[in-house]
C-alpha cells in the first residue's frame, strides 16, 4: 500500500511538472515538445526520454527544458576487489537551461542547423539497492547505487535540424559527470521535437 502510495505521489509529481511548465509556457511564448531514444555508454544500455522547453523572452536564445527520462541496464561496477558488476534502471526528472546558437551560413543544410548547450540537474524517482555477501567474508551488505530523490549534475549539447516550420530533428549527447555512485553516465540520442504556436525560430 505505501509503495502504491509512493508511485501515485511520483506520477503527480511528474504530471504536475508538466503541466505547470505547460501553462507558463502557454502564458509566455510557444510550447516545444520532443521524444527522444537514447544508447547508454553501456553495452544494453538504452532508453527513451520526453520534454518540455521554451524560451525564457520571445524571440531570445536562453531556453528553459523539463523533462522525463527512463534509461535501462546501467551498469554499476561492486566495490570490492573481485570483479562483479550488476545493472539497473533509472528515472529522472530534469531540470536545464540553456543556450541555443544558429548557424550563420549560405549552405542550405547548415543554415537549417541550430547547437544547443545544456546545463542542469536530474531529480532521481527511484531507489537501486542491492543485497551483496562478499564472498571473502561472508558478510551481507547491502549498496545503494542511487536513491530516490538524490540529486546530480547534467550537462548536454543537442544538434537541431529545421525540418519545416514546426517540426526539428535533434542528435545530442547527455552527460551526467557523477550520478550517485554510479560514477560517470553518458548517452546519446536522436529524436523529433514540435513547436506549437509558431513556427521554430532557430
Amino acid at each position: 500500500m505505501v509503495k502504491n502510495l509512493s508511485k501515485l505521489r511520483k506520477t503527480f509529481a511528474v504530471g504536475g511538472i508538466f503541466i505547470a511548465s505547460s501553462l507558463f509556457s502557454y502564458n509566455v511564448n510557444a510550447l516545444e515538445v520532443a521524444g527522444n531514444i537514447h544508447k547508454g555508454q553501456d553495452a544494453n544500455s538504452q532508453g527513451y526520454s520526453f520534454s518540455l522547453a521554451d524560451s525564457f523572452t520571445k524571440g531570445g536564445n536562453f531556453y528553459w527544458t523539463a523533462s522525463y527520462n527512463n534509461l535501462e541496464k546501467v551498469k554499476y561496477d561492486l566495490p570490492f576487489t573481485i570483479t562483479d558488476e550488476r545493472f539497473f534502471k533509472i528515472n529522472t526528472i530534469d531540470g536545464l537551461v540553456s543556450y541555443r546558437h544558429k548557424i550563420q551560413s549560405y549552405n542550405a543544410f547548415f543554415k537549417k542547423l541550430t547547437i544547443e548547450y545544456q546545463l542542469g540537474a536530474s531529480l532521481a524517482l527511484t531507489e537501486n539497492k542491492l543485497t551483496y555477501t562478499d564472498p571473502n567474508s561472508s558478510d551481507t551488505v547491502e549498496i545503494y547505487p542511487s536513491q530516490e530523490n538524490d540529486i546530480n549534475m547534467v550537462l548536454g549539447v543537442v544538434a537541431h535540424y529545421k525540418l519545416n516550420k514546426n517540426t526539428a530533428l535533434n542528435l545530442g549527447v547527455k552527460h551526467q559527470p557523477n550520478f550517485s555512485e554510479f560514477g560517470s553516465i553518458t548517452s546519446v540520442y536522436v529524436g523529433l521535437s514540435y513547436r506549437f504556436g509558431r513556427g521554430l525560430d532557430y
